[in-house]
């Protein structure tokens, strides 16, 4: 009967028209999942004041057939099934009305550590996220923070690779089934994950391609899972925008890292924190701040050397050499354009490194 109630979960996520939403109230007027997949559809009728032709539309058959196609699948694979009301399911995605019905899920991670954090971002990246993603996660050594991504090209991929590097836990959420890994260049990080204790998840059934949709759609577990979500770099629009939309929705902490010099236009960190759709970070110490979370004395201390741009080192640089100095003389040193200066100078001053004494003239705080 165990078992049987098992299929029955699975089955639940391929139900056609029924979210999670709506199965919620489907299982509490008619006593539990068996009697959804048991009871003839005019015994459901009067159970539920649903219409047995809407009822019919929910394809049992058809359901039950996926799930244990599926079921086979995971079984051979080690994979397992967290049905929503499961206690090993993401207690935070329990909590979002969208959430999946099920999840399946391959490694030993634990999906409700007490902190989780999401970091997205886009694929085709700038050299300066490098440095942001290892100083970031090198900050979360030993302190059982799981640090969710989605396995993608870019950001998400060295997400995934810096907390393998710093022995952080690691998850990925994937936006197709779990018989394949794309891009498959990951194929080897998808097994390191697994290997040093993180875990693979899916919503999708095991033979689902990735597509348009199914990438959006695994977006909203990435979100619904974290207390915060963290965009290091994006394009106005994409995967990471919608992923913070998402978490703002479900009232969970969003954080943004600031583009000094916004190229190929991955302006969407800037336009996140100018409407308020994200918290500003430039330290991992913004971080801990915000969410209240204690750091180790060491990280503390390494957390003050806020992250910088090779760009922002060498303009701090020439500063220090002045007691004050020049906009145009800060033009002259650098081989740079005056309007990426500019904007340079204005991130500097942000993160508290130079001030502006008088008009055109710069001072360092350092």
């Amino acid at each position: 009967m165990e078992k049987q109630i098992e299929l029955y979960k699975i089955a639940a996520a391929y139900l056609h028209g029924f979210k999670k939403s709506k199965l919620k109230i489907l299982m509490k007027r008619t006593g539990g999942i068996n009697s959804i997949f048991e009871e003839s559809y005019s015994n459901l009728h009067l159970n539920t004041g649903l219409a047995i032709s809407t009822l019919q539309k929910m394809k049992r058959e058809n359901a039950l057939k996926n799930a244990r196609l599926n079921n086979e699948f995971n079984s051979s694979h080690r994979i397992r099934s967290l049905f929503f009301k499961d206690d090993a399911y993401p207690y935070q995605l329990k909590e979002c009305k969208d959430g999946p019905i099920q999840l399946n899920m391959i490694g030993d991670t634990c999906l409700n550590n007490k902190r989780i954090i999401s970091v997205v971002g886009t694929r085709k990246c700038s050299s300066n996220s490098e440095q942001i993603i290892d100083q970031l996660i090198y900050s979360l050594r030993g302190l059982d923070i799981l640090v969710v991504s989605g396995l993608a090209s870019g950001i998400d991929t060295l997400v995934h690779r810096y907390c393998l590097k710093h022995g952080v836990p690691t998850c990925a959420v994937l936006g197709h089934g779990l018989n394949m890994i794309y891009p498959t260049g990951n194929r080897s990080l998808a097994k390191e994950i697994i290997a040093s204790g993180g875990a693979l998840i899916s919503e999708f059934h095991f033979n689902q391609k990735p597509s348009k949709y199914t990438f959006p759609q695994r977006n909203r577990v990435i979100a619904g899972m974290a207390d915060v979500t963290i965009v290091v770099e994006s394009p106005l629009k994409g995967g990471a925008m919608i992923t913070a939309e998402l978490a703002n929705s479900y009232s969970r902490e969003v954080m943004a890292f600031p583009n000094a010099v916004v190229k190929n236009g991955l302006g969407g960190c800037n336009q996140l924190i100018k409407t308020n759709a994200a918290h500003m970070i430039t330290s991992p110490e913004d971080l801990f701040d915000l969410m209240n979370w204690k750091m180790n004395t060491q990280e503390q201390k390494n957390s003050q050397n806020i992250i910088l741009s090779r760009e922002e080192e060498g303009i701090i640089k020439t500063i220090k050499k002045h007691n004050e100095i020049h906009i145009d003389k800060i033009f002259e040193s650098s081989k740079l354009q005056p309007s990426v200066i500019q904007a340079l100078l204005m991130q500097l001053e942000l993160k508290n490194y130079i001030f502006n004494s008088s008009g055109l003239l710069y001072s360092s705080r350092l």
